[in-house]
């Protein structure tokens, strides 16, 4: 499943838009789909990914229902990269993510289906727009 950063899933016209740099994208360890050799179904852990490819910060609402709990696990604007002592959060939380930069989260509390619903204090984005010069390198680019 795919989030922006108000804890919503990605619209069509977020994903055919030139200036959407920002998601999460969510891993589930229920996948019914992929088999072990005995037949049984696979279940692993869930994570989200979130990336900003954009040059400035941004808050990312954490998807998910209520008293859901994430933990940080990486953070590519710490020095370190994997986090030492990795930060909880709950579902509904902002986690601020530097300019171009990635973070890993573990789902820890909670339900793989509650982790796929959008966040319960889901909010509107305004991503930021394009500068002159970028609108002008998409549409030549187009």
């Amino acid at each position: 499943m795919w989030f922006n950063p108000g804890g919503n899933q990605m619209t069509e016209e977020e994903w055919t838009s030139p200036f959407v740099r920002c998601l999460g994208m969510l891993l589930s360890g229920d996948a019914t789909d992929v088999l072990k050799f005995e037949g049984e179904p696979v279940h692993d852990d869930t994570f989200l990914l979130l990336i900003n490819a954009h040059y400035e910060p941004i808050a990312f609402v954490l998807p998910g229902q209520e008293h859901l709990e994430w933990r940080l696990i990486l953070d590519t604007s710490d020095a370190a990269g994997f986090v030492a002592e990795p930060k909880k959060f709950a579902s509904g939380d902002d986690v601020d993510l530097d300019g171009r930069a990635c973070c890993l989260l573990q789902l820890v509390g909670g339900t793989q289906a509650q982790a796929r619903e959008e966040s319960w204090k889901k909010r509107r984005v305004d991503f930021p727009r394009l500068t002159a010069e970028e609108e002008r390198a998409v549409r030549g680019a187009n």
